[in-house]
C-alpha cells in the first residue's frame, strides 16, 4: 500500500466511525462502510504476507537472527559459557551489571541469558541458608565472543515493580541458563 493509499484508507475508516457514532440514521452505512474497509485491509495483509520478499530492500539485523543468511544459529550448553567477577551495582533504574564472560565453545558466542538473583541475608530468616529471595529475573546480554576467549561486558538491568526494603546484606548470585551461538556454514569451515 503507497503512502497515499494509506492515508485515505485510515480518514474513511475515521469518517465511517464517525458516522456510524454521530448519526443514527446512518448508522448502517457506516457499520457497512466500516466492514468493507475491514476486509480491505485483510486482503492487503494476506497479500503482502503471500508475496515474494522485495531483495530491492536492505536487510535490517534483528536481535538474535544471524549476521548473514549463511551463517546458522545454534544453541550453546550453558556449561560451555562461564561467566567470572560479576557486580552488580545501582539503584535499580537500571542497575548496571558488570563481569567477564568466556566461551569454552567451538563457536562464536552471540548472546547469553543469565538467571539474576539478588538475596537479603539476615539474622531471623525463615529459609535455612539465612537469605530471602528479593526479586528474580532473566537477563538477556548481546555479545561476539568468539570461541576459546573472554570479554569483559556491561549491561544494564531493569528491575520489575519496586525495589523490596532490604534488612541484612545484598548478596547476588548470577547464573548462565542459556546460550547462543553463530557457526559458519560446514563448507566454509573446510576452505580455512
Amino acid at each position: 500500500m503507497t503512502r497515499y493509499a494509506l492515508r485515505v484508507y485510515w480518514i474513511l475508516a475515521t469518517i465511517f466511525i464517525l458516522v456510524a457514532l454521530a448519526v443514527p440514521r446512518l448508522r448502517p452505512v457506516g457499520i457497512v462502510g466500516c466492514v468493507v474497509l475491514g476486509a480491505m485491509l485483510t486482503w492487503a495483509v494476506v497479500q503482502r504476507l503471500r508475496a515474494p520478499a522485495d531483495d530491492a530492500q536492505p536487510t535490517v539485523q534483528q536481535r538474535g537472527r544471524p549476521t548473514s543468511p549463511a551463517a546458522a544459529l545454534q544453541v550453546i550448553a550453558p556449561d560451555q559459557v562461564h561467566v567470572a567477577d560479576m557486580k552488580m551495582s545501582g539503584g535499580g533504574a537500571p542497575f548496571e551489571l558488570r563481569g567477564r564472560i568466556e566461551n569454552t565453545s567451538d563457536v562464536q558466542l552471540k548472546s547469553v541469558t543469565l538467571l539474576v538473583t539478588r538475596l537479603d541475608c539476615f539474622e531471623g530468616a525463615l529459609d535455612p541458608t539465612g537469605c530471602i529471595v528479593l526479586w528474580q529475573d532473566r537477563h538477556w546480554i548481546p555479545i561476539a565472543i568468539p570461541p576459546g576467549a573472554t570479554r569483559d561486558f556491561s549491561s544494564s538491568v531493569w528491575m520489575r515493580g519496586t525495589a523490596p526494603g532490604v534488612r541484612g546484606t545484598l548478596k547476588d548470585s548470577f547464573e548462565v541458563v542459556g546460550a547462543s551461538g553463530e557457526s559458519p556454514p560446514p563448507d566454509t569451515k573446510a576452505d580455512r
